[in-house]
């Protein structure tokens, strides 16, 4: 198992590696709208759509809707009211956690949650594009920083947590998430925050910017680790699939960034 979890670790890195950095923009956009249609596939089956033909029309449609916010011709307007919409979104949920931390399990198809993660994985995506591509001080530098804000915020928690963790952070949810985790993932990535000031020409000049989103973002990430885990108690699933061998499936690795990205494009684009 360690050693399955170790290939597939280094083949996403060097598939994600070229994607990032050798990519253009168009090629970029296509890998991504493929991400979204797997993304979207798993979803469907956490929200109970058991008939195989239907969770494929499911994820390509929403890959398809993907692909064209991605390629239609950018707008400075559009993208700031659809990042403010994310951002809201997300604020929003530690509220839901709090009024109804336990979904019911689930007996049937949920036309609810099917909508609403369209809504995450389309504005996730245009906010990836947006980071590398479109933002004030747009590199593919930028969006890694902004990936590597969800990455090492799971470090640090994981390490911190097994540590000194005494507190759950939500324990019908998850269980092994504690404050303390929380707090020693925050402060890994400010550390991680002060290196890339020193050293990387984007935070130049961006500073206070960069703090802000670093740890709204890194809070997000917390968020949206639990709300996957939340659905997937809901559903009886322990991973959304086994399309990443060793590593569970696609949502399992990107539920941090669902919430992450349009949290950090946000406060990029409205500083």
């Amino acid at each position: 198992m360690l050693q399955t979890r170790i290939i597939t670790a280094l083949v996403l890195l060097i598939v994600f590696g070229a994607d990032l950095f050798l990519a253009s923009v168009h090629v970029f956009a296509l890998i991504l709208g493929f991400i979204v249609a797997a993304a979207a596939w798993e979803w469907s089956r956490l929200c109970q759509v058991r008939d195989e033909h239907q969770q494929t029309a499911f994820a390509a449609f929403v890959g398809l809707l993907a692909l064209i916010l991605l390629y239609i011709p950018y707008d400075q307007s559009f993208m700031r009211w659809m990042l403010l919409a994310g951002f809201v979104y997300w604020l929003s949920i530690p509220i839901v956690f709090y009024m109804m931390p336990k979904l019911q399990p689930f007996s049937a198809v949920q036309i609810g949650s099917l909508l609403l993660g369209i809504f995450m994985m389309l504005i996730t995506a245009v906010a990836i594009q947006y980071l590398r591509t479109y933002a004030p001080s747009a590199s593919s530098y930028l969006l890694l920083y902004a990936l590597c804000i969800v990455w090492i915020m799971d470090i640090g928690a994981f390490f911190s947590g097994r540590r000194f963790g005494r507190n759950k952070l939500a324990p019908l949810i998850s269980p092994g998430k504690t404050w303390e985790g929380v707090y020693g993932g925050v402060a890994l990535t400010l550390v991680f925050m002060l290196l890339v000031v020193l050293f990387a020409d984007f935070a130049g000049g961006n500073v206070f910017k960069l703090f802000v989103a670093t740890v709204l973002a890194a809070g997000a990430s917390v968020v949206g680790d639990l709300a996957e885990s939340r659905i997937k108690r809901a559903a009886d699933m322990k991973d959304s699939s086994s399309m990443l061998p060793g590593h569970g499936g696609v949502l399992d690795r990107i539920d941090g960034v669902l919430a992450a990205m349009p949290v950090f494009a946000f406060v990029w684009v409205w500083f």
